[in-house]
């Protein structure tokens, strides 16, 4: 009887142990997520501000302008200005990406390793 119930203690301990990984693996993945939307958002913003910000700027030469082609030339610079902008918004975020990727091969690898999966070229690689 005694040791039915040392094993029943050693199992729930496990289980508990199991448990308390599959949590903080969770709250890592779920921070991960949090970073990576808070920085995106952030880029969402800076892009939307420009977008206006362009818009604002053509409407003006629209309603000031008196040469049509002197107007025509300047909407196009502005346009080429925020065609720029929007470029560095995206490397902006494919830098984001990059840094998201990196985190979830890290957190997919801490699991790998908890879950004593050995880890070759290949598991890195996919992961």
């Amino acid at each position: 009887m005694r040791r039915v119930k040392t094993m029943q203690n050693d199992y729930l301990k496990n289980i508990e142990t199991l448990n308390k990984a599959a949590i903080e693996s969770a709250r890592k993945l779920g921070e991960i997520n949090m970073r990576t939307l808070e920085k995106l958002a952030q880029r969402q913003i800076e892009a939307t501000a420009d977008y206006l910000d362009g818009g604002i700027k053509q409407l003006k030469l629209i309603s000031e302008s008196k040469d049509i082609q002197a107007a025509a030339k300047e909407q196009a610079r502005l346009n080429s200005e925020l065609n720029e902008k929007f470029v560095e918004h995206a490397k902006k975020a494919a830098e984001v990406f990059g840094q998201v990727k990196d985190e979830l091969t890290d957190w997919a690898q801490e699991g790998f390793k908890a879950a004593g999966v050995p880890l070759g070229n290949g598991a890195k690689k996919a992961a």
